[in-house]
């Protein structure tokens, strides 16, 4: 990922709009973009390490990483365990089995199947396994929703 490039974009933008409002005003803006471009790189680090936790918060078994190389961020995506859920209990173990009946529209039904056949499961274990992915991911959500001020 090239933060130079986007500050070189963002300082020619600004550039340009001074020059066009007052062409004396082109050598304070850049005076100005200086001052700035400190604070302007770490709000858009800020925002690469704010979608990487995005993502994260979307992933199950691995976990996407920035790393500064040569001073650029790089996003790199490495095997994490600890947001995968536990295997099912044995079934030995399970006393008992609980049960719900859920109504849902035909359509949703017949996607069901086809996705339950497709992973070569019965409905009744797609569904379970699904509920039961579903249920960990959403209890240990790592989504991070932040606002920055430029």
């Amino acid at each position: 990922m090239q933060l130079t490039q986007t500050e070189q974009l963002m300082e020619a933008a600004v550039q340009a709009q001074l020059r066009l409002a007052h062409p004396d005003l082109a050598s304070f803006g850049a005076d100005l973009l200086d001052v700035l471009r400190p604070a302007l790189r770490q709000a858009m680090m800020e925002v690469v390490e704010m979608a990487a936790q995005e993502v994260n918060g979307q992933l199950v078994g691995q976990k996407v990483e920035v790393r500064l190389v040569d001073g650029e961020p790089e996003l790199g995506l490495r095997t994490d365990d600890s947001r995968v859920p536990p295997p099912p209990p044995d079934a030995e173990a399970v006393d008992a089995e609980a049960r719900i009946t859920l109504r849902v529209p035909a359509y949703l039904k017949d996607l069901i199947t086809e996705a339950a056949e497709g992973a070569g499961d019965s409905v009744n274990s797609f569904v379970v396994e699904t509920l039961r992915t579903k249920a960990y991911e959403r209890g240990s959500s790592n989504s991070v929703r932040r606002t920055i001020d430029l």
